[in-house]
């Protein structure tokens, strides 16, 4: 995912499903969402078969502040790598929650709740979604998920089989306003949208689909769904946050500066549509893809495809192309070329593949068509392989940085 604050970068972990959560074992479960009151949500979990605890990532103090557990018995522990919900080691096939609207962001991940200034919410289903425990053996949920919204509300469920079991989670709208259909493109623009952000975002999304559909050589499967939520234009500054999942983009915009169009505004927005974008292709595979480990490939890698694309489709120029690398090339220099702080994700990966010594289309390309064959997720390995094993260089000069 990608994130601006008042000329701040930052980015979040893309939604995936790891190769290894794949092979091990499942359990069915059917898990119904409502919308039952204006602020208050409520999830029940209906399980196959008994489990004795549910493991779920952590989103912050998302859980902690707004879950409240229903099933008797059973409470909600905190824990550094996640949340868990068990009942005192007793076995279960149901389990209740009662959830307010988060009005909050959370760092690293989706958004839990995007508000639009209509009273519409789309909801992150992700984080509902999780692993098992039955007894000492994990087993990851195989869910099938079913929406209900208030009585005169519109549900929007993500595109494709993202409610069946195994489909890739997405966020799904609970509000009053009806999703337009562009082509193969389902918009949901919040009513507030300014001309400049709905201009932009319409020709952006398709001069970089195009781009990105002929040079990785595969367009998107199925249907693209956009969402863009506002709210908060009484708060100074401007926030514009963006994340992607498989077959879905959802940005969420908020601040005054937002109101009044401006050259930087619009180079700021396509650079965010184009980050984003470049996730959608680098999932855009029937298997293999992101894997949970070494997120600088997925988020760098999204940097240098998305600078490659604003350049070919003319959305930047090279000279803004260059500031910006420039900018992230400074950044890695000050992190010592590290991956491992948040900032070097972005910055140090971009320069990582900067380096690689093969061009950004033909080394995604081959990266997508390894991935494909073998089943394997995105690696340094995989990277090394097709590379001949140059890579980066930590310390050596970006392009065009010297």
């Amino acid at each position: 995912m990608h994130r601006s604050t008042a000329g701040l970068w930052a980015a979040f972990v893309v939604c995936c499903v790891s190769a290894a959560a794949q092979a091990q074992p499942s359990v069915a479960l059917t898990m119904d969402v409502r919308h039952t009151a204006t602020e208050t949500w409520r999830v029940d979990y209906r399980f196959a078969q008994p489990v004795t605890a549910i493991q779920l990532d952590a989103v912050g103090d998302y859980r902690q502040q707004s879950w409240k557990i229903l099933t008797p018995g059973a409470q909600l522990i905190a824990g550094p790598d996640g949340d868990r919900i068990a009942a005192g080691g007793k076995p279960f096939t149901a389990l209740s929650v009662e959830i307010a609207t988060f009005h909050g962001t959370t760092p690293k991940t989706y958004a839990p709740f995007n508000r639009f200034s209509d009273g519409g919410t789309a909801v992150f289903l992700g984080h509902f979604q999780g692993d098992a425990e039955r007894g000492k053996q994990t087993v990851s949920m195989h869910s099938r998920i079913r929406l209900k919204g208030l009585g005169h509300e519109n549900v929007i469920a993500p595109p494709g089989n993202r409610l069946e079991p195994g489909g890739t989670r997405g966020y799904a709208y609970f509000g009053p306003a009806q999703a337009v259909q562009s082509g193969s493109t389902r918009l949901l623009l919040d009513p507030t949208t300014p001309d400049w952000v709905r201009d932009t975002l319409h020709d952006a999304s398709g001069r970089l689909a195009q781009y990105y559909a002929k040079a990785y050589q595969r367009p998107l499967k199925g249907q693209l769904d956009i969402l863009l939520s506002i709210s908060g234009l009484e708060k100074p500054g401007l926030s514009m946050n963006g994340g992607a999942v498989l077959g879905q983009l959802a940005y969420r915009f908020e601040g005054k500066q937002l109101i009044g169009d401006h050259p930087k505004k619009r180079e700021l927005l396509s650079r965010i549509v184009a980050h984003e974008m470049a996730h959608l292709w680098q999932l855009n595979v029937d298997r293999g893809g992101i894997g949970e480990n070494d997120p600088w490939i997925h988020e760098g890698g999204a940097e240098a495809m998305a600078l490659d694309a604003l350049l070919q489709t003319g959305l930047s120029s090279a000279e803004q192309i260059a500031a910006y690398r420039a900018a992230q090339t400074a950044t890695c220099d000050k992190l010592d070329h590290a991956v491992t702080s948040y900032d070097g994700i972005y910055a140090c990966g971009l320069v990582r593949f900067d380096q690689a010594g093969v061009a950004v289309v033909p080394l995604w390309l081959a990266m997508m068509r390894a991935s494909e064959s073998s089943g394997a997720v995105y690696s340094e390995k995989m990277i090394a392989e097709i590379t001949g094993g140059k890579g980066a260089q930590p310390g050596a000069p970006a392009p065009g940085t010297d």
